[in-house]
């Protein structure tokens, strides 16, 4: 798909479509801007059709999938500014150096704000009863949600010794293939439509291990399959995926649920706090 004609594509495909189609074509066409952020499963809802429509709505322009819609939107929009023109994260228009910061710190300050204002208190106790009780606790992502994950076990590993992570996606499944009802399965997944964080979460759910969905977007295709889904994150369109903000979110639910964590293990956790520490320092000059 080449840049700026995915509107003008369906306009031009429109009289041949479905009358399930036209109704996602029109709400597309009225609201571009919406259609970035928003998974398949909210897109047929608010379309009044379900996600085989969608889907189908995607294959008569020619496009891949539902990811590859988004995509080309992102593309075809951008010269409108309906991406990120006023966006209160976009940086395109700042005068200089001072206000372009202003506008990153305004994005992380929202982010941060975003996820704590969508706290729910029972989920992060029950997520910080898994973690006590679990067998192994399973660390899953990818991208920058990877990165995240990749942190959770930084943070976690200095006081409890079962904490898993490998970045290698054929891994993750592998890992998530073998574990049982004892574990815990603790998947990050901002975009919520990750296909191999989906399927990370199905595998889990059949063989009856606790899942713990941590994601921007509440009406992931994996709730389902989650024990408890944590909303958190920036917004993001398919032209922003791994933005450090989304990241900073995720690693301030991280930090709550450690420090519950630390504080439910007391002195178990302070004192393999202080042997962890000790080798680490050891290290040092």
């Amino acid at each position: 798909m080449t840049k700026n004609n995915l509107i003008t594509q369906i306009h031009t495909a429109y009289i041949k479509m479905t009358k399930t189609e036209k109704k996602v074509a029109d709400f597309v066409l009225s609201n571009p801007k919406e259609a970035l952020n928003i998974t398949i499963t909210e897109l047929a809802k608010l379309c009044e059709v379900g996600e085989t429509s969608v889907f189908r709505f995607c294959k008569t322009l020619n496009l891949k999938g539902y990811q590859d819609f988004r995509l080309s939107l992102a593309l075809s929009t951008a010269d409108l500014n309906i991406l990120n023109h006023n966006n209160e994260g976009d940086t395109s228009f700042t005068k200089d150096s001072k206000a372009t910061a202003s506008k990153v710190m305004d994005t992380y300050i929202s982010a941060l704000s975003k996820t704590y204002e969508h706290l729910n208190y029972e989920d992060i106790q029950a997520v910080v009863k898994y973690i006590l009780s679990a067998k192994s606790i399973n660390l899953f992502g990818f991208g920058g949600s990877g990165t995240s994950a990749a942190e959770a076990k930084n943070k976690f590993m200095k006081i409890l010794p079962n904490i898993i992570f490998t970045q290698d996606s054929h891994m993750q499944l592998t890992q998530a293939a073998l574990l049982g009802a004892e574990d815990l399965a603790i998947i990050f997944c901002n975009s919520g439509i990750t296909k191999d964080c989906i399927e990370i979460a199905k595998i889990c759910h059949a063989s009856k291990v606790k899942v713990v969905f941590i994601t921007g977007f509440p009406k992931t295709p994996a709730l389902e399959f989650s024990d408890v889904l944590l909303q958190c994150g920036a917004s993001e369109g398919p032209l922003d995926g791994g933005s450090i903000a989304a990241k900073t979110a995720q690693l301030f639910l991280v930090d709550i649920l450690y420090s519950e964590t630390f504080k439910n293990l007391g002195n178990v956790a302070l004192e393999n706090k202080k042997k962890t520490s000790e080798i680490i320092t050891e290290k040092m000059m």
